[in-house]
């Protein structure tokens, strides 16, 4: 291969930029995953990070069109659930995207997380099409946690029958209405119990 085709097709660390590998392992260590806020609904919140430094920026990019990040998250995303509870025989199920949101990326950024974990480990599963928005919802950004639960309170439905434990993801935990919301539904539809796993959130504090 010549030096030119060498530079072209060499893979560079989305976050620092080092050449010859796509993502750095030293990187992806400079996230600690923790155990987030309390939520009325769920059993237990994990997050692989806070909203800053480098996992905000990549969260960033990738919510805004760049699909180059889904593998970067979905492995923060993983490490972050087989540190907590481990993989074998969990059930995903991803907060659904607006198809206004899906129409203006290209893709369902949640779900497509999720099915990147799926490809990494067989043992997980995926319901990516049960749970989903009843209505149009307002953008959660700038809104009072009051304001939250009401533009999220009997948002989400549910097509089928929901057994044992599951795992709700999304991207973001900041007041945990989302989570709160999606949880009461699968709740309903026979989960016994329901954790959630978030890219960004903030620490339990006691």
């Amino acid at each position: 291969m010549s030096i030119l085709k060498q530079l072209v097709f060499t893979p560079k660390c989305l976050i620092c930029s080092r050449l010859g590998v796509e993502i750095c392992l030293s990187c992806i260590k400079g996230v600690t995953p923790f155990r987030s806020k309390d939520l009325s609904e769920i059993t237990d919140c994990f997050c692989a990070g806070e909203y800053s430094g480098w996992l905000r920026d990549a969260l960033i990019c990738y919510k805004n069109g760049d699909a180059r990040y889904v593998e970067l998250l979905s492995q923060v995303l993983y490490n972050t659930l087989d540190k907590f509870l481990g993989v074998n025989n969990l059930t995903l199920i991803p907060i659904p995207s607006s198809h206004q949101k899906i129409k203006e990326r290209g893709f369902d950024s949640v779900t497509n997380i999720c099915s990147n974990m799926i490809q990494r480990d067989k043992s997980l599963a995926m319901d990516e099409t049960n749970l989903f928005l009843r209505r149009i919802v307002l953008d959660q950004v700038g809104l009072t946690a009051a304001q939250r639960h009401s533009n999220l309170e009997g948002a989400f439905g549910i097509r089928r029958t929901v057994h044992g434990t599951v795992v709700v993801v999304d991207d973001v935990v900041t007041t945990g209405a989302t989570l709160n919301s999606a949880a009461r539904t699968l709740k309903f539809a026979g989960a016994q119990r329901v954790f959630a796993l978030a890219l960004c959130g903030s620490p339990k504090t006691r």
